[in-house]
């Protein structure tokens, strides 16, 4: 290779990379076997001894311990009991690796994982559980039905002649009561006008006047265009691309809006929390 080819090759680059400000990398994937595909070659390339640490949208955790793509120790699990290294037989380790591998993969997106120094020096005879044992594992273990995340979940079935205004103005008071806990700051307003009722959280990052009466003006819009289509209170979620750094939910009715902004690895709490609004009303 010539030094103009290696100077080209090195300007095409830098054209292209972008730094990254956090130590955590999405795990790639549209399915729960193709993520976990994902983790066993993240597992695959570490070679020097590193703890790898995937982290759910929803929270789930799964730390491990990994030294020359072997698994060697498990730190921290979602739930129930962390496998014992020292006296577990190989093949229930490896069973229990697959089942966690693939419980991680299916969690609610995007996983991400961490790559950060072992809280302990790794002795001479750990040798682990091989990626080849792992894997013959995971090809007994089938992901369960992944979660679905819809923009428009169901709407409040309504009956009788008149819908259940009572309860569809309380829908975005209970949901914004709610978002107090998980939310950095909350907003509720009404829609005609986007006239702030309550609020919540940080004053910094809430929404001022022009913006919630530009939002409900918005939405006003969103009704007339989906009309034909959508009837009923909806959830509307925003996130950031790569799903690191502050998302938005804005649950809207036909009489009020409310506004959360919250941490986007928090997604499956937001959705937890309307399910939760509309069973409590239901």
């Amino acid at each position: 290779m010539m030094d103009t080819d290696i100077r080209d090759m090195l300007e095409d680059i830098g054209r292209v990379m972008v730094p990254r400000l956090d130590p955590a990398v999405t795990i790639e994937g549209d399915t729960a076997l193709s993520r976990r595909a994902n983790i066993l070659r993240a597992i695959r390339g570490t070679v020097l001894p590193r703890r790898l640490e995937f982290l759910a949208a929803n929270g789930d955790c799964l730390a491990i311990e990994v030294n020359n793509s072997r698994v060697t120790d498990v730190a921290r699990v979602r739930s129930g009991a962390v496998p014992d290294f020292e006296t577990e037989p190989r093949a229930a380790l490896a069973e229990k690796l697959a089942t966690l591998l693939t419980d991680i993969a299916t969690a609610p997106t995007p996983v991400l994982v961490s790559s950060m120094k072992p809280d302990a020096v790794m002795e001479a005879d750990d040798v682990g559980i091989t990626l080849s044992e792992i894997e013959a594992a995971c090809a007994d273990v089938e992901p369960t039905a992944e979660p679905i995340v819809s923009v428009v979940p169901d709407v409040i079935e309504q009956t009788g002649d008149a819908a259940p205004a009572a309860k569809a103005d309380a829908l975005a008071e209970v949901f914004f009561e709610g978002a107090e806990k998980i939310a950095t700051a909350c907003v509720l307003a009404n829609t005609p006008a986007g006239t702030k009722l309550r609020a919540s959280g940080r004053p910094d990052i809430q929404p001022d006047a022009d913006l919630l009466a530009g939002l409900a003006a918005d939405l006003a819009g969103w009704d007339a265009d989906t009309a034909p289509v959508l009837n009923g209170p909806q959830l509307i979620v925003m996130r950031p691309s790569g799903g690191k750094g502050t998302g938005v939910a804005v649950l809207k009715n036909d009489e009020q809006i409310a506004i959360a902004t919250h941490d986007a690895r928090k997604l499956g709490a937001i959705v937890s929390l309307w399910r939760k609004s509309l069973e409590a009303l239901s």
